[in-house]
């Protein structure tokens, strides 16, 4: 798989996840900022912990938090809710007085009024998406700049064909989930003096059956720069 393509599709995965979530945590924010400005407080009481365990919790129950439902009584009349945030250990016991905010049209809109409890949703999708946006932008930005030096390489690059020294796994990646292959090639610099490394796109099923008997690649490179090349796999030798 091409790299530059590669980063700038994971940095556009992770932008716009990343914006996504910027843009829920807004509108979470000025909901709930517009509800508590109108609601009426009061006390009520924890009455209940339910347990709720997710279906990703394995068998050691590392998914298991417990929600409280809460009753409260205006004008006479009991109602109750049960909170969308929960905790383990229990933020609760039964029998605890915790304040609660609720529409005074509509007693059943009604939410735990402490700002933590409040606030826990967009604390949680806006700290994701400050995090994603801008991993995002750099792979996005890297994944274009690869992009971009290929085109150039491929216009203004010097040729060689280096000597393939190595092929196997890339074990620091995985392209759907799987480890893919790429080539390594070596050439010698009598200008400088130095030997040079190119390495080749991710490739996903082992290029070696295609390149038997074959023992240089063709590399493109920037005789300024030899360290920014292009090793191009399926062209062989004349």
């Amino acid at each position: 798989m091409n790299k530059g393509r590669l980063y700038a599709l994971l940095g556009g995965i992770f932008g716009l996840v990343g914006s996504i979530l910027l843009v829920v945590t807004v509108w979470v924010v000025v909901s709930t900022v517009s509800f508590l400005s109108s609601a009426e407080r009061l006390d009520g009481k924890v009455v209940e912990l339910t347990e709720q365990t997710s279906s990703s919790s394995g068998s050691n129950g590392s998914g298991t938090a417990w929600y409280p439902t809460v009753e409260f009584t205006v004008d006479g009349e009991t109602y109750s809710f049960q909170s969308s945030q929960g905790s383990n250990p229990p933020a609760y016991e039964v029998g605890d007085t915790v304040e609660v905010a609720y529409d005074p049209d509509d007693p059943n809109d009604a939410r735990l009024a402490s700002v933590g409890a409040a606030y826990f949703v967009p604390l949680i999708t806006g700290g994701l998406g400050i995090v994603f946006t801008p991993i995002g932008v750099t792979l996005f930005v890297k994944g274009r700049r690869i992009l971009a030096q290929r085109a150039w390489l491929r216009r203004n690059g010097r040729e060689i064909w280096a000597e393939i020294a190595h092929i196997g796994l890339e074990f620091n990646i995985r392209v759907n989930g799987r480890h893919p292959y790429v080539v390594h090639a070596t050439w010698h610099d009598d200008q400088s003096g130095r030997t040079y490394t190119a390495t080749s796109d991710y490739v996903r099923r082992d290029p070696g059956p295609g390149l038997r008997g074959q023992t240089h690649v063709r590399v493109l490179y920037d005789p300024a720069d030899p360290d920014r090349n292009l090793l191009e796999l399926g062209t062989r030798p004349t």
